[in-house]
């Protein structure tokens, strides 16, 4: 699949203490094969907050992250 918005967080706590969540997630998307996605091309491509996309839950982390959709989708 190669959609129009890819949204992506990283969640490795003890690697993010030595930035390697956001090395990684940056050898990730600089890749050629990355690049080659409708989103990357589009720059549609978004690092979210992974504790309100992945780990919280009820409805304020619901309205958060419908807030962030609303954000990005109106860029």
């Amino acid at each position: 699949m190669d959609g129009d918005y890819l949204f992506y967080f990283t969640s490795d706590k003890d690697a993010d203490k030595n930035n390697e969540g956001n090395s990684l997630a940056k050898e990730w998307t600089e890749d050629p094969l990355f690049k080659q996605l409708h989103a990357s091309k589009n720059n549609k491509v978004f690092q979210v907050d992974e504790v309100i996309w992945n780990t919280a839950g009820g409805i304020v982390a619901a309205n958060l992250m419908l807030d962030d959709i609303e954000k990005y989708f109106l860029k």
